[in-house]
């Protein structure tokens, strides 16, 4: 095994022993929702992975293009503003927990900078779903 190799391997078993939070199951509240494996205790971070791909704004007019599938998958699962949608760059691709977090006007997650981290307001036990407020991500 390289050393590169090595060192992802030593990266990926100390995620998995003491970084793992979260998974996604079925929601009575809106189908699909993220929920803790594990006790989260109140100010903890790093509850998802740290993605590096980007957020691209689909403005109104380029969703009326796109099939209804890809309209519903958007418009249930990505920020939006009063002008665009923001889209993650890999689309639906790749599973990425943070966007079924469900809404909630009483919340236990908040975003600490435009939806790309979140941080555990309240302590969360396991088994608990994750809540965020959708009003409280992205300034319009």
């Amino acid at each position: 095994m390289s050393d590169s190799s090595s060192q992802k391997k030593i990266a990926l078993l100390q995620q998995l022993q003491k970084e793992t939070f979260v998974m996604i199951r079925s929601s009575l509240i809106h189908g699909i929702g993220v929920f803790a494996l594990v006790d989260i205790p109140k100010g903890q971070r790093n509850l998802f992975s740290n993605d590096a791909s980007e957020w691209i704004s689909i403005t109104k007019t380029e969703m009326e293009q796109l099939p209804q599938h890809s309209k519903e998958l958007i418009e249930n699962h990505c920020l939006y503003d009063n002008e665009v949608y923001y889209v993650p760059e890999y689309g639906f691709k790749l599973i990425d927990p943070v966007i079924f977090i469900n809404h909630s006007d009483i919340p236990n997650v908040v975003s600490i900078n435009d939806g790309e981290n979140f941080e555990a307001i309240a302590s969360i036990k396991a088994g608990e779903e994750l809540f965020l407020d959708y009003g409280s991500i992205v300034a319009s």
